[in-house]
């Protein structure tokens, strides 16, 4: 069912989008962070494994400043990015890529903690805040932590939605001997996201309210991204030949999964809506956004993004000098 010709698109031509999803609770709770920052030993920086850089809020930066701070990557059981190129991206080995259904993938991110608390004299143990984007997984983080460390029930409420976490959380307690105690954050988006190809990654993962864009721009753009991985087309064999038409492969599946209208049409709406929440929830196998084959991503999106604040930063000046 391979067709031996295609070659998938390079890029993607997106439609005018929103640029923002940044709400009231997000703004109340990076005002608590940087109020509690100061009795924080640790950062737990969460991101999504399939997303690293979509998922990455330089706000964090200006929060936790100089506090040590470990970039937890989740969902790795859902990321098509070679665990090589994580490690070539954090050179000095400030990060940990997690599977937080297995608690013995959470066991290096718990060690890394004791190192830190052994290297410090504390009565309180060691303080750790939990921050990130909506739906990255840090609740769930939270869990498997207390799970795999002391046991006992759910710390944290879960969901599959953008924003399930409202409120900064009490501690909770992950190990004992040294205690490791654990605040919960909301999932706090960017004002504004760099560019489309951003808000389409965080909205086909859920890292935003999903309704944000159109379901067959995300399906569209997932497929996209499903022949940028592999160009074989066999990450969707079993619905469609590959193809780049998002419209011919909604169609294919809308008669593969027996998606129709009551007059027997395809019901290409309810099909773009089925097969990214498929694939959001796992259900489908591995994918990758970003710019996950480049070991040079980090560097260059770090660039770009500080050309883009120097940008923001003059016209707010030209803005200024008109005024006055």
């Amino acid at each position: 069912m391979v067709a031996a010709n295609f070659i998938p698109r390079t890029s993607f031509s997106a439609p005018t989008l929103p640029r923002a999803y940044f709400l009231g609770h997000h703004a109340k709770a990076i005002r608590k962070m940087r109020e509690m920052t100061a009795s924080i030993d640790l950062v737990y920086e969460v991101r999504d494994a399939r997303a690293p850089l979509s998922t990455r809020n330089t706000i964090f930066d200006s929060i936790v400043g100089a506090k040590p701070r470990i970039v937890v990557y989740t969902k790795k059981d859902l990321s098509a990015i070679h665990p090589e190129m994580f490690r070539v991206w954090h050179p000095r080995g400030d990060y940990c890529i997690v599977n937080t259904h297995d608690h013995t993938s959470v066991r290096r991110l718990v060690k890394m903690s004791e190192m830190l608390c052994d290297s410090r004299e504390s009565f309180f143990g060691l303080k750790v805040m939990i921050m990130g984007m909506p739906n990255v997984g840090k609740s769930s983080l939270l869990n498997t932590l207390r799970h795999a460390g002391v046991g006992g029930r759910k710390a944290a409420k879960t969901g599959a939605l953008a924003g399930v976490t409202r409120n900064i959380s009490t501690y909770v307690r992950i190990h004992e001997d040294p205690d490791i105690l654990v605040y919960d954050t909301p999932g706090v988006s960017l004002p504004k996201t760099m560019d489309a190809d951003t808000m389409l990654t965080l909205s086909t993962i859920g890292s935003v309210n999903i309704g944000l864009v159109d379901p067959t721009v995300q399906a569209d753009y997932l497929l996209y991204q499903l022949n940028l991985v592999d160009p074989s087309g066999s990450l969707y064999v079993k619905y469609s030949m590959p193809t780049n038409d998002v419209e011919e492969f909604l169609t294919s599946y809308c008669l593969r999964m027996h998606r129709l209208t009551k007059g027997g049409y395809p019901d290409l709406l309810g099909a773009a809506t089925h097969w990214v929440d498929r694939w959001r929830k796992g259900l489908e196998g591995r994918i990758a956004f970003d710019d996950f084959k480049n070991p040079n991503a980090y560097k260059e999106w770090e660039a770009m993004h500080d050309e883009q604040r120097r940008r923001e930063r003059g016209r707010q000046s030209d803005q200024k000098f008109r005024v006055a």
